[in-house]
């Protein structure tokens, strides 16, 4: 059996922050015949051959000792986890290293023509008389482009849930995105204490971007009047699966010789800087937009109040209008809203961000709800 994440090793629990020190030294044996530079991806749907249906196929690719290309072994589908077995190769090795390439079906096994459409973390092991050790990890989208949730701009910090646990005080990113191109820079601490800080870019891909990070070092002081130009360190790998416009699972992967080791999930939230009623945050000025032609609508939502602690409500008294939020569990940042007039539900939007929100209007059509800066 698979273990259902990689296992936690003690200097990596140590490191009970965002970023650890690039210079960490060796968490754990690998083996040297084992697979490395590991690439998931997902291949062309092909037609089955019994059938019409498309089924998807997983592609793998690396590099192995050369005649010791592994085969897919153990495949397991547990929810939105795909653990893949790579089975290592019986015959004896050569010297070097050679590419190899593998193809999967996700499905076999689980008695399905087809993954649902969404998020799926790929876990890639290698199948030896232990323990299976990780090989890669690596998030794939099959819920299309219309299914993302297009991030919002700002800070975003770790916050507790029952998924990642507590949250890491002092731990966060700072996300922009234009067109499809996301940078983060992702700021914690290392072993020491010290604040650490490494960047890095990638391509949105639907609702998951995967960005390789580099810290900078050796640079000059803010206040030194020359310009060295910094060393760029390799740093740890951020993979993101944004839920929402201001909520995203984010991976923190340590690689080390073309493998990936260890993977370290947090929950970051992009947060609101009001204080007071939860729901203070998103009043103020809001347009409709219909992705019709329809015209916009505007509303001025104060007065925030509270049924309970998971739910708010913003009333806009010149248009009697509301909007009503349900919190996400154990958080203050909002799932789903409703947009109502008088009895009539204008809106449910599913992406609720500090700054849009996005969802369906009465008639199925898209609308987004965006705020106004007055």
């Amino acid at each position: 059996m698979f273990p259902s994440r990689p296992r936690k090793l003690a200097a990596w629990a140590r490191c009970a922050v965002l970023v650890c020190a690039p210079a960490l030294t060796s968490l754990a044996h690998a083996d040297p015949a084992a697979p490395t530079d590991i690439r998931v991806r997902l291949v062309s749907p092909v037609a089955s051959a019994m059938t019409s249906v498309q089924a998807q196929v997983i592609g793998i690719s690396g590099k192995a000792p050369a005649r010791c290309a592994p085969t897919v072994g153990q495949v397991t589908l547990d929810g939105n986890n795909l653990n893949i077995g790579l089975q290592p190769a019986t015959t004896a090795c050569a010297k070097g290293t050679a590419a190899f390439s593998l193809r999967v079906d996700p499905n076999a096994g689980s008695g399905l023509s087809a993954l649902p459409g969404q998020v799926y973390r790929i876990r890639v092991y290698s199948l030896g008389d232990g323990a299976p050790q990780l090989l890669a990890f690596s998030l794939l989208d099959l819920g299309g482009a219309t299914a993302a949730a297009q991030p919002e701009n700002g800070f975003w910090w770790s916050e507790a849930s029952s998924e990642t646990g507590p949250a890491a005080p002092g731990n966060g990113a700072s996300i922009e995105v234009q067109g499809d191109q996301l940078a983060v820079g992702l700021f914690g601490f290392a072993d020491s204490g010290a604040a650490t800080w490494t960047f890095g870019s990638a391509s949105l891909q639907g609702r998951v971007a995967r960005a390789p990070l580099v810290q900078l070092a050796d640079g000059d002081s803010s206040f030194t009047a020359t310009a060295t130009q910094p060393n760029a360190l390799p740093g740890p790998r951020l993979e993101l699966e944004f839920l929402s416009p201001s909520r995203a699972r984010a991976y923190l992967v340590r690689s080390e010789a073309g493998r990936d080791m260890d993977v370290r999930t947090l929950m970051l939230s992009r947060s609101r800087f009001a204080t007071g009623p939860v729901g203070s945050a998103w009043s103020g000025q809001w347009v409709l937009l219909p992705d019709d032609e329809s015209a916009p609508r505007l509303f001025d939502f104060a007065s925030a109040s509270s049924h309970d602690a998971e739910t708010f409500h913003l009333a806009d008294v010149g248009h009697d209008a509301a909007l009503d939020c349900r919190l996400a569990a154990g958080t203050q940042q909002p799932e789903m809203c409703t947009l109502s007039a008088a009895t009539e539900t204008l809106a449910d939007f599913d992406q609720v961000g500090v700054d849009h929100l996005s969802g369906r209007g009465s008639d199925g059509g898209r609308v987004r709800l965006m705020r106004v800066p007055r």
